[in-house]
């Protein structure tokens, strides 16, 4: 009996073990696509590519809202509903439209090393707001993290354009950005539950990236080749909506932290994808600056923690 308990535990553990990997591998594969989208269509803009995955994303979280959110469930109300729309414009519109602007111009596997950095951003704005000692081991942590972007930057130097500049400030900025939702939304999630809060944002998110697009381009913006729409649905349901399901599940079944080791594999796979799918360079300085990157978020992470 006892071993047949033991063999159930470790199912329910495997699955959450493969629920946060798969939503990792989603997470990792958004900016293959977005490459891929401006391969196919040199033309198409960053609005036209959220507007479009947000589009077709919205039904799905419709679903998910009804699914997590029964009618027991408390009401939202109309304050909390326009907090939860700002935090979904900060959070799901601003950081991606300055996220996919910058794959205009700069290679998916620095993008992700890059973008992978919000965590010590996190940090760095908690302690602004509420000054106090920093542990020299966080700061050892931070410190390692910027000097592995910096060997990364190195490698890349025969690249470097002004566009390249460009593109690497705007992901600056949406790790940036995205830092400052995620410092702002931890009571909100502890309010109304992860994934209800993250629904109610997505839609905030899905009517400002509506009229932005419809201020640039008119329904024009949705007069896409077939192509196109193949490329941006798979991103739609695999890069956006099960992510945040199967990271929950993931989460539910190994723990927030057995989640968040499990997601460090991000910017791996992103450089693996990007290497193979998009004829990207993988230097040994990226590896040796990924690896530096990648250690120093998971020490910042850890540290912070038990800061706390």
């Amino acid at each position: 009996m006892q071993a047949r308990i033991k063999k159930i535990q470790l199912s329910h553990f495997s699955i959450g073990i493969i629920c946060a990997l798969v939503a990792t591998f989603g997470l990792s594969f958004k900016a293959i696509i977005i490459k891929l989208v401006y391969q196919h269509s040199p033309e198409i803009d960053a609005i036209t590519i959220l507007v479009i995955r947000l589009a077709l994303a919205l039904p799905l979280f419709i679903l998910l809202l009804k699914k997590y959110a029964p009618k027991t469930t408390t009401p939202m109300l109309r304050r909390d509903l326009m907090s939860l729309f700002m935090l979904g414009f900060i959070g799901f519109y601003l950081s991606a439209i300055l996220d996919f602007s910058a794959l205009a111009y700069i290679p998916a596997g620095l993008e992700r090393l890059i973008l992978f950095l919000y965590p010590t951003f996190v940090v760095l704005i908690t302690f602004f707001l509420h000054p106090q000692q920093i542990k020299p081991k966080i700061i050892a942590a931070l410190a390692l993290s910027y000097l592995g972007i910096l060997i990364v930057f190195i490698e890349q130097t025969q690249y470097f354009t002004s566009e390249y500049l460009l593109g690497s400030l705007l992901v600056f900025g949406a790790a940036v950005v995205f830092a400052i939702y995620t410092v702002v939304s931890v009571k909100p999630i502890q309010q109304h539950g992860a994934i209800r809060f993250t629904v109610y944002a997505m839609i905030g998110a899905t009517f400002a990236t509506v009229i932005h697009a419809m201020y640039q381009h008119g329904l024009q913006v949705f007069v896409q080749s077939i192509e196109v729409y193949a490329l941006i649905a798979p991103m739609a349901v695999f890069s956006t909506v099960l992510p945040l399901i199967l990271m929950a599940e993931g989460i539910k079944r190994i723990g927030a932290p057995n989640a968040s080791i499990l997601s460090t594999s991000g910017p791996i796979i992103t450089l693996t994808l990007a290497y193979f799918m998009l004829g990207e360079t993988f230097g040994a300085l990226q590896a040796i600056g990924g690896l530096m990157i990648i250690f120093g978020v998971f020490l910042v992470a850890k540290q912070y923690k038990n800061h706390k």
